[in-house]
């Protein structure tokens, strides 16, 4: 897991118990449950794909630009409360989802609005050589940060 200078206070603030007793409401609970799908050589939730179906590959720079604009997700759509911990509970929820059908990684971004802080969630496929976000220098950025490929607890900060 790797965060930058902006998000890891935020995350080592969070209670974790609380986390635990957390469930997704249904909306974001069928974005995971309904899975992915596979076209182009890219990855998307079946749930997000189903919004945007219309949308076409070449019109993006690459694999992970497509994904990303397909996978993404504003929490406060989904929920009112404890924006940060629902998304840490949907991105455990897709990476596990993920796990179990697939052998390679995904990669899972939280980034927060500079401003409001609201989180957005973003994921695609880990390919090597190339990522959405300059993982090496996140700390550049005027967001706070989160980028993984395996759940979130706090045993891994």
């Amino acid at each position: 897991m790797l965060v930058n200078y902006l998000m890891l206070p935020l995350i080592e603030s969070i209670c974790w118990e609380d986390i635990e007793k957390l469930n997704l409401p249904y909306e974001l609970n069928e974005i995971v449950e309904q899975g992915f799908v596979e076209l182009h050589g890219c990855f998307f939730s079946k749930k997000l794909f189903s919004y945007c179906n219309s949308v076409t590959p070449d019109v993006f720079e690459d694999e992970i630009a497509f994904e990303c604009f397909v996978n993404s997700i504003h929490i406060e759509d989904y929920v009112n409360e404890k924006y940060l911990q629902y998304s840490i509970v949907f991105c455990n929820a897709i990476i596990k989802k993920w796990n179990e059908n697939y052998g390679n990684c995904l990669s899972v971004i939280v980034s927060l609005d500079d401003e409001t802080l609201l989180p957005t969630i973003k994921f695609h496929l880990k390919r090597k050589g190339v990522s959405w976000l300059d993982e090496d220098n996140l700390d550049s950025s005027i967001q706070a940060v989160l980028v993984t490929t395996n759940e979130i607890n706090k045993n891994r900060l």
